[in-house]
């Protein structure tokens, strides 16, 4: 009887496990669509685009792992709406960081994602 419960904890605990894997899959994936179209539409070059790229997706892993999806979603958002159509472009996800700071921009958005990467 024993054996049972501790066979049906097991897959309880697996079967969970499988659920949040599938979400987090889900969450990064459309994290991942708005890097892309932040990347194409700050990135300076080519080369700076898939930079950007990269180093967002990489940044979006994280924030879905640790739940933050809605948050990065946000300051993507803000991104897109509040510092790519002014006409800067940037080479990293970190000249994006600069730039919306140096605009008094996203602020809050930014704030919000704190510690969502580690």
């Amino acid at each position: 009887m024993a054996g049972l419960f501790v066979c049906a904890v097991a897959f309880a605990v697996i079967g969970c496990k499988g659920k949040d894997d599938a979400k987090t899959q889900a969450n990064t994936a459309a994290l991942d669509k708005q890097c892309e179209e932040i990347a194409k539409a700050c990135g300076d070059s080519p080369k700076h685009v898939e930079k950007i790229t990269d180093e967002c997706k990489q940044a979006a892993q994280k924030q879905a792992a640790n739940s933050c999806t809605d948050k990065a979603s946000a300051l993507y958002s803000c991104y897109m709406k509040d510092v790519c159509g002014g006409g800067d472009k940037v080479w990293s996800i970190g000249d994006l960081h600069v730039l919306a700071e140096r605009h008094g921009k996203c602020a809050a958005e930014r704030a919000a994602t704190a510690g969502c990467e580690k």
